[in-house]
């Protein structure tokens, strides 16, 4: 019989029970004595952790339930630590947000390009056969949870706090350089399992995080819920990849007011819902803070029909009072409408100046579902409408004429906008000649959360290096 670790963290304690898992019979791989036939350990992790511990990248853990880290402890992973979330339980890891007892529970990722940490879903079982289907085979939306983060940033619920979706953890205060971690070059892979009806996880929540915790380079790859949501708070994050999820690529709520630089959003045709969503809150109220985030060098790749799922195929929707900036970006084969402000609180807000949009590049969003898009003769409206209960052209122009609008192709270097999730990787670096390297275009990137000034181009690259390369995961679902 092959031996698992199975470590209960709780109340400081860590108990090492060794459990028998099944009887050896002629088909077991060979156990090499370490736990499965790669050699690795095979470690459970359950419970809530509460003092400061670093994993091993030469065991695999199997994360049972939702592991807590509670307010004071840290949890160290590092590069190249395979981290199994549990289907039966829902395995996700939880920091909590800080109270009198600690400040902030701390994730640390320490993936780097060459040797990401993987989350991805299966159980006791597979890890000790040895599987690793986030390099080599298809997996299912939801079999995985999801990573949450909670802090004590300023959040706009009335009362300063609420509970997070999936888990129920609390989060929001008064600190808005509050420091829930810090996350390099992390795969979250086939994620956002169902808790309950209507209840699901993200691949990776921030609630309430504030401006010390660091995400950098995370992909969310075939997520059943958004890639990335935040929940108010200040917190920044650069170099992400939302590919394959199954409703928005990014949310935004609560009045989160932080930064995102260079990120992709790559749809697939057969599921997928908006580009980006973003509201105040659920009733599109005026408190505050107003979600006001920054995105720079983006680029969103749509479905490229006018429905892939509950939710008409358009790229950013911003809607509920809320007013991001996007500048820099490329928004590219959504059925529907490039960028839509939904409703009259972001309206108004866009008419205000509050809500920014310009340097942006448009190429083949079809608007089905607009024929005021499909009617319009200039770029602009072609691609941004206003709506209510229809689609509209009226107030797009006083709002956005001053800005810097082109509709071309951009020249992408490989992906199959048929089909943009089909098991093979994109390159979505502009080729020569493109209008995206055309710096009379762009505008300089500046506040805070810019990683890179100098990134005055239109989408998430130049024509040099992919940051994407040799960490991402681009696996079809089964």
């Amino acid at each position: 019989m092959r031996p698992v670790t199975r470590l209960l963290t709780h109340l400081g304690m860590v108990a090492l029970i060794i459990v028998s898992l099944s009887a050896c019979d002629d088909d077991d791989p060979v156990n090499n004595g370490n736990g499965n036939g790669n050699g690795s350990d095979v470690v459970v992790l359950e419970g809530t952790i509460t003092g400061s511990r670093t994993l091993s990248a030469d065991s695999i853990y199997v994360i049972e339930g939702s592991l807590e880290i509670a307010p004071g402890a840290v949890l160290t992973v590092p590069a190249g630590t395979e981290l199994i979330s549990d289907i039966d339980t829902n395995g996700n890891i939880v920091t909590l947000q800080g109270d009198d007892t600690g400040p902030s529970g701390r994730l640390v990722v320490q993936g780097t390009a060459g040797n990401p940490v993987i989350f991805r879903p299966g159980s006791v079982e597979t890890a000790e056969a040895g599987l690793v289907p986030a390099q080599v085979e298809a997996c299912d939306r939801g079999d995985a949870g999801g990573i949450l983060l909670h802090g004590n940033a300023p959040i706009n619920v009335p009362g300063g706090t609420a509970i997070s979706e999936g888990v129920g953890a609390s989060f929001g205060g008064d600190d808005p350089a509050d420091d829930s971690g810090e996350i390099r070059f992390l795969v979250i892979l086939c994620g956002g399992t169902q808790i309950a009806p209507d209840n699901e996880v993200n691949g990776l929540t921030l609630a309430g995080t504030g401006t010390g915790t660091v995400i950098s380079h995370v992909q969310a790859h075939l997520i059943a819920d958004d890639g990335f949501e935040w929940f108010g708070g200040t917190s920044h994050a650069d170099h992400l990849i939302s590919s394959g999820n199954d409703d928005d690529g990014l949310d935004c709520d609560f009045g989160w007011n932080g930064t995102v630089q260079f990120a992709i959003v790559v749809q697939d045709r057969d599921l997928a819902n908006r580009g980006v969503e973003c509201d105040n809150d659920g009733n599109g109220s005026g408190n505050t803070p107003i979600t006001t985030p920054t995105f720079w060098n983006v680029t969103w790749i749509g479905a490229g029909v006018q429905q892939a799922n509950s939710e008409i195929n358009d790229g950013p929707f911003l809607r509920r009072n809320s007013a991001p900036s996007i500048r820099n970006g490329i928004v590219a084969n959504f059925g529907n409408v490039g960028i839509v402000i939904d409703g009259s609180g972001s309206q108004a807000q866009a008419a205000a100046g509050e809500l920014d949009l310009d340097n942006i590049l448009f190429f083949e969003n079809q608007a089905l579902a607009s024929p005021a898009a499909q009617a319009a003769t200039e770029c602009l409206t072609q691609n941004v409408n206003f709506r209510t209960d229809d689609y509209l052209t009226d107030g797009v122009d006083a709002a956005f004429g001053d800005g810097t609008f082109v509709c071309d192709d951009p020249l992408f270097s490989s992906v199959n906008l048929d089909d943009p999730i089909d098991g093979s990787t994109p390159d979505l670096r502009p080729g020569a000649g493109s209008p995206a390297l055309d710096p009379a275009n762009a505008s300089t990137p500046s506040g805070p959360g810019v990683v890179d000034p100098s990134a005055t181009y239109l989408g998430a690259f130049d024509d040099g290096a992919d940051w994407t390369a040799g960490w991402s995961v681009w696996v079809d679902a089964n």
